[in-house]
């Protein structure tokens, strides 16, 4: 019997598109890990801007992407619900972009690398509870989760703050971890309640 935990698949554009009943999904896009992050972002927003036009049966140019520093992204255009959550995450060679139809939503990818400095990056950014019970090995896979967090609340990286503990914060949502492809970790954040596609059962 397998008891590990299920994992939210993610959609490799182009090869792999969005289901028609998807309210939540991840589109991937592999790119060469040369290649400079602004061309990177233009690259998977042109590639989400496809998929969402054909995913909710609207013209491409008509979908507009702000995305204002210090803001979560946002999508604009006639017929485009204020509601829809949108958050993006790269790594040199694999960019993500995840899109919640029903609300907000954070994103992270990164490399499945434990930096020689994890224990006091952990405590950190982390907190001293997280930091206490964590394993060198389990550091990345953490590392998103938060990172997906703070997007979710819409949040920049900054040190651990004590409000980061308290029952609000940590019920205002949950992190599903996502399914990459090998030396890759990556996380989710969905409203608490909100079920991942593609893990019930699983």
């Amino acid at each position: 019997m397998n008891n590990a935990p299920a994992l939210m698949p993610v959609l490799f554009w182009p090869a792999e598109v969005v289901a028609p009943s998807a309210s939540v999904f991840v589109l991937a896009l592999r790119l060469d890990p040369a290649l400079p992050r602004p061309q990177a972002r233009a690259q998977l927003r042109a590639a989400l801007r496809e998929a969402l036009a054909a995913h909710l049966g609207l013209p491409a140019e008509g979908i507009t992407l702000n995305a204002a520093p210090g803001q979560a992204p946002r999508l604009e255009g006639l017929g485009i619900s204020a509601a829809i959550g949108l958050s993006f995450s790269h790594e040199a060679g694999l960019s993500l972009a995840a899109v919640n139809l029903l609300g907000p939503v954070g994103l992270d990818v990164a490399r499945d690398e434990t930096p020689p400095d994890w224990q006091a990056v952990a405590r950190d950014y982390l907190g001293p509870q997280v930091a206490a019970n964590l394993q060198a090995q389990d550091f990345p896979a953490a590392w998103a989760a938060h990172e997906a967090r703070l997007k979710f609340h819409g949040q920049a990286l900054s040190e651990w703050r004590p409000e980061m503990a308290q029952p609000p914060w940590l019920a205002a949502c949950h992190c599903q971890a996502l399914r990459l492809p090998p030396g890759w970790v990556g996380s989710l954040a969905l409203p608490a309640g909100q079920e991942c596609p593609g893990t019930a059962g699983a």
